[in-house]
């Protein structure tokens, strides 16, 4: 063969086979091919990678999802970090401080309503729940503990609940803004669960709690005002969280403060996740959540709550000793037990908001025992008024037709406020209402225009709604509804009906001044909320009224 066959025939086999067919580069040869085969795989992982992140990011199906988280403002903020500790995991997280009292309202709303919501406790949740008529699926058990403590200046040695429910000047906050106010009770039921004492003796501890609580309460009473408190009046205790206690110790240098829990053990504010989600959004919720939960139990958690001072969701003691250390947690009580005591205290612990209607009608100057009936009313209420405690917020209409005017059966003497509310002349909002009633009593006329009033007089209560208060209406009345031109009393029942706001519940309790009220009327427009009727023939039924109301009202919570 030629030589020059020979070179093109060795160039165009460089490449050697092996026995079994395959060809070998010649490795004595530049490898462009290993360059160009380099450079796609190169690209090829480029890609993947690529793909992956995209992947991530929403190109090929999971995007940062926005989730709106509703919490408890103890922990929002150790959740806010959490939220931004999820970058990257499919959700973004919109973490708010939610207020007890606002809960209700938030989740009756759909422009408001959160995707999910971080308790204070199981408790509240369940609470909440049954208020606004919705099932709160749980999420999460615990995101974060803290235990309750006592805590003062002077705190003595306390072996139970019950001690601490003895304590001279406590301070503690309204069950409606957080669990913190129901811990002696759930602390209580152990005594009774125990047979340190009977469920009689709770009520009575419960209702003198209440009344020591609702005069001691001031109206800008928040957490950081009590301990506060505590901090420069040494007999003053307070109940608050171990976080609480150590966030404030921890801007307090030199703090004679201490903190300590009972022998029995403490109630622990758990801090759950619920589902509020709309329907469609439910599965999105529940996913969104676990994610933060994950987040919350891992090392990084754990880290961001115990920078807030707060417990992982197991409990475990905060590090370096801080706190109060290892605490027992109260004995496992049955469910139904614990909301049913809890029921009961909320109408004694929670104020009183209300809006107090007095019929002023011609037939109020008719006789009743030694006097009139306009004598037995003023008596009664100038008596009733007594018996409310400082914080309870008062105001007061007087009806009669065209009381107010031509068309309108009421008129308002004095505006809704607290009792302790400074008035001019140095009197307070308690000396006012009980000069309104004496010359509102000095002038009677007219018919009585019960239908009308009692309407305007629950829209009245319900666009102005408290949620830190139990809201009603209380109509005192001797006869039945006499105007011609208002509503009738089937069309009153179906509006108080329709207008029922489970965020914004407004109670009326009806009150017939001698046996010729409507009794049958009163008894109608009383149930159509939830309240109770009455009658009362002497002044001091009316003590009998509003003492039988309280009791009534305890009695069918803890059923």
């Amino acid at each position: 063969m030629a030589p020059e066959v020979e070179d093109v025939m060795a160039s165009r086999h460089s490449a050697t086979k092996d026995d079994f067919g395959f060809e070998h580069a010649d490795t004595s040869k530049p490898r462009r091919g290993g360059l160009i085969w380099s450079l796609a795989t190169l690209l090829i992982v480029l890609a993947l990678v690529g793909g992956f992140v995209a992947w991530r990011g929403g190109v090929f199906g999971c995007k940062d999802e926005p989730v709106a988280v509703a919490a408890d403002p103890a922990i929002a903020g150790p959740l806010k970090e959490m939220a931004a500790a999820a970058a990257g995991k499919c959700y973004a997280f919109t973490v708010t401080a939610l207020p007890g009292p606002d809960v209700p309202a938030a989740l009756t709303d759909p422009t408001k309503t959160p995707d999910l919501w971080v308790a204070d406790s199981g408790a509240q949740a369940r609470r909440v729940g049954a208020q606004v008529q919705r099932e709160l699926p749980t999420v999460a058990a615990s995101m974060a503990q803290s235990p309750v403590v006592a805590v003062g200046q002077q705190v003595p040695q306390l072996k139970s609940w019950v001690d601490v429910m003895k304590l001279p000047n406590l301070r503690m906050g309204s069950p409606v803004d957080t669990t913190i106010g129901d811990a002696p009770i759930l602390g209580a039921l152990a005594e009774v669960k125990s047979g340190g004492i009977t469920q009689k003796q709770l009520v009575d501890a419960m209702t003198v709690l209440a009344v020591q609580q609702n005069n001691a309460r001031t109206g800008n009473d928040r957490e950081g005002t009590r301990l506060n408190l505590a901090n420069t009046t040494p007999d003053i205790p307070v109940l608050t969280t171990e976080q609480q206690y150590l966030l404030f110790t921890s801007t307090h240098k030199g703090s004679a403060l201490k903190a300590a829990t009972p022998a029995d053990g403490s109630v622990f504010l758990d801090y759950p996740m619920v589902n509020t989600a709309a329907p469609e959004r439910t599965e999105t919720a529940t996913k969104a959540g676990q994610v933060l939960a994950e987040i919350a139990a891992s090392e990084e958690g754990r880290k961001i709550l115990a920078a807030g001072y707060l417990r992982d969701g197991q409990g475990q003691p905060l590090a370096n000793g801080a706190g109060v250390g290892a605490v027992k947690p109260l004995p496992a009580q049955d469910q139904a037990q614990v909301d049913r005591a809890l029921r009961q205290w909320q109408v004694l612990a929670v104020p009183i908001r209300t809006l107090v209607v007095e019929d002023v009608s011609g037939s109020m100057v008719a006789s009743s025992g030694s006097g009139t009936r306009a004598d037995l009313l003023r008596e009664a209420s100038l008596s009733g008024l007594k018996m409310f405690p400082n914080n309870a917020e008062i105001g007061a209409w007087m009806f009669s037709i065209d009381r107010g005017g031509p068309g309108v059966d009421y008129l308002e003497v004095a505006p809704i406020r607290p009792l302790n509310a400074r008035a001019a002349g140095g009197r307070t909002h308690r000396d006012v209402l009980a000069d309104a009633v004496r010359k509102a009593m000095a002038n009677v006329h007219g018919g009585t225009g019960l239908y009308d009033t009692t309407l305007a007089a629950y829209k009245k209560v319900q666009s102005t709604y408290d949620p830190n208060f139990s809201n009603s209406v209380i109509i005192l009345t001797d006869g039945e509804n006499e105007d011609p031109n208002s509503i009738t009393l089937e069309q009153l029942l179906a509006e108080l009906k329709k207008l029922q706001d489970p965020a914004r519940p407004v109670l009326i309790l009806t009150i017939g001044i001698s046996e010729n009220a409507d009794a049958n009327a009163l008894k109608a427009i009383a149930d159509a909320t939830g309240g109770t009727s009455y009658t009362a023939k002497t002044p001091a039924d009316i003590r009998s009224v509003f003492v039988d109301a309280i009791a009534a009202r305890i009695e069918a919570a803890g059923k």
